[in-house]
């Protein structure tokens, strides 16, 4: 049995978190070295090589904020992306691998464990957003093995906040809507909750939606009212203030979740503006940002009841942006039949649930029973309880090229769906489709993804995956049988099988975008500057 520290992790667009169960099995977010439960997931690249993980790595956006790294998990998974620092191209991997690092070996520091001279820190289970295909979720788990860590499970956010609420808060059987708006990325999940299964309905959601949103917006209006007092002089101008102005926007956007007003000042090419600015101006500069996540929330809500799921017992508020009082207000104005919301511990929730999650893996795998006897860390769940059954949704849909009328080719091509997005996984669809004109003896199969949980059926709306050719058909009239079947694990990785009729078949994966070279993955990470 690994006698590793075994820790949950939010590793979060612009906050991550790290939990863990203590000697008496509570689940507990650990402290990292300035004190804070919660790191800015940001990074600065010292000239001399060496890197700052954190709240000083963010106070560098004062001074050179292009050294400055954040919002890196937007990017995860993204073919070809790189930040430039010094010359270097980075892969977000690597760049998440520092964050993980750091907020690790301060978890570490934390439970009086020492950074080990080899093998891995510890045990992990990571979170990502539940609508993370494949390639985000390799991308994350690649950062964590970079980071020296032993990645134990990718769960998602909503479900590894499902976990800590069921858990911690156990009752009768209800269904539960997750609405989670993060630093970076949006979710809205609905899932039915017991002591035996966690069951995910339905799910959707944005990557590129969140408070960093609400920032930009902030600094749009900081920057206005800069002008208005000086003949229209954009600040942003002046690089050194530049960096100044983002961290006065989140400071004023975390104040007015509390204030009805905040003043500060902005100095910028040697002007000087004092600005104040109120949370109905906030309010109205971000409505449209509020009101794209109740579409989705209310595109999920629809997917549920399709799926037979008509009411909903409690909606949780996660993430950091939900301490906004207006998200509340929303809310409850757009849906009236819904429970009123509430905050539950949201900047926490996501890491102490994957904790939980880590800590029943480990204890599954290693065959124990929950007990510490006080000299390691402690495995199971509190009181012994057994993790329920967690059932997943794909957050994507999946299907192939197929001519649009047999009858007319050039009409052209669109994608037939298999896997439609809320479809349990794993997910195993078997279709049959037919020979297009007589004698044809090749056919291509192309595989397709949907890039949002609202499906189109043209190719250009679509992301091709993976393409391959059958040969050797059996001679013969159009409509030739051939046989497709999809395989989606709960993994995220897709597999296909064509089959015609005397026994020829395809197989194929579905490629992986994103990935980095496996020399990148060998190479040390930037030591860490203390």
């Amino acid at each position: 049995m690994t006698s590793r520290p075994v820790l949950g992790i939010d590793l979060g667009t612009t906050y991550s978190c790290v939990a863990a169960l203590d000697e008496n099995q509570r689940v507990s977010v650990l402290q990292n070295q300035e004190g804070d439960l919660t790191t800015p997931s940001v990074v600065f690249f010292e000239h001399s090589g060496n890197a700052v993980v954190g709240k000083f790595a963010k106070n560098e956006l004062k001074n050179e904020p292009a050294r400055v790294v954040s919002l890196i998990k937007r990017h995860m998974g993204e073919e070809g992306y790189t930040v430039d620092i010094d010359d270097k191209a980075l892969y977000p991997q690597q760049v998440s691998a520092i964050i993980l690092r750091q907020v690790v070996e301060d978890a570490l520091g934390t439970l009086g464990a020492e950074v080990p001279s080899d093998g891995p820190l510890a045990d992990v289970v990571i979170t990502v957003p539940a609508y993370f295909g494949a390639a985000e979720r390799q991308a994350t788990r690649d950062a964590g093995e970079m980071a020296g860590l032993e990645v134990r499970s990718i769960i998602n956010e909503p479900t590894a906040a499902a976990i800590a609420y069921g858990l911690v808060s156990p009752g009768a059987p209800r269904t539960v809507l997750v609405y989670d708006l993060g630093g970076g990325t949006f979710d809205v999940t609905i899932i039915k909750v017991s002591p035996d299964e966690i069951r995910v309905v339905a799910t959707g959601g944005d990557h590129a939606l969140g408070g960093a949103d609400w920032d930009t917006r902030l600094v749009d209006l900081i920057c206005t009212k800069f002008g208005e007092q000086h003949d229209g002089a954009d600040p942003r101008l002046d690089l050194d203030a530049s960096g100044t102005i983002e961290l006065l926007a989140e400071e004023a956007k975390k104040a007015l979740s509390r204030r009805d007003s905040y003043p500060l000042t902005v100095v910028a090419d040697g002007k000087r503006a004092k600005i104040e600015i109120t949370r109905k101006e906030f309010e109205e500069a971000t409505a449209d940002l509020v009101g794209k996540t109740l579409d989705f929330t209310k595109d999920v809500l629809g997917h549920a009841r399709d799926k037979g799921v008509d009411r909903v017992d409690e909606l949780l508020l996660v993430g950091g942006m939900s301490h906004s009082p207006v998200i509340k207000d929303r809310l409850a104005a757009e849906f009236p039949e819904l429970p009123t919301p509430q905050l539950t511990d949201p900047d926490q929730i996501v890491a102490k649930g994957a904790a939980l999650f880590a800590a029943s893996n480990v204890a599954e795998t290693a065959g124990v029973d929950g007990t510490t006897n006080g000299s390691g860390p402690a495995y199971g769940l509190p009181g012994g309880a057994a993790m329920p059954k967690i059932v997943n949704v794909t957050s994507k849909g999946y299907g192939i090229a197929v001519v649009r009328d047999r009858n007319r080719p050039e009409a052209g091509q669109v994608v037939a769906w298999l896997i439609k997005p809320n479809d349990e996984v794993p997910a195993t669809p078997q279709r049959t489709f037919g020979t297009t004109y007589d004698d044809q003896d090749t056919v291509e199969i192309a595989v397709y993804e949907s890039t949002t949980d609202m499906l189109s059926e043209e190719l250009d709306d679509n992301l091709e995956l993976v393409k391959g050719s059958l040969v050797d058909l059996p001679r013969g009239p159009a409509g030739q049988p051939l046989d497709v079947a999809c395989a989606l694990g709960a993994d995220g990785m897709l597999h296909v099988t064509a089959t015609a009729t005397n026994g020829r078949e395809i197989k194929l994966q579905a490629k992986i975008s994103g990935l980095i070279p496996e020399e990148v993955k060998r190479s040390p990470l930037p030591a860490l500057q203390r």
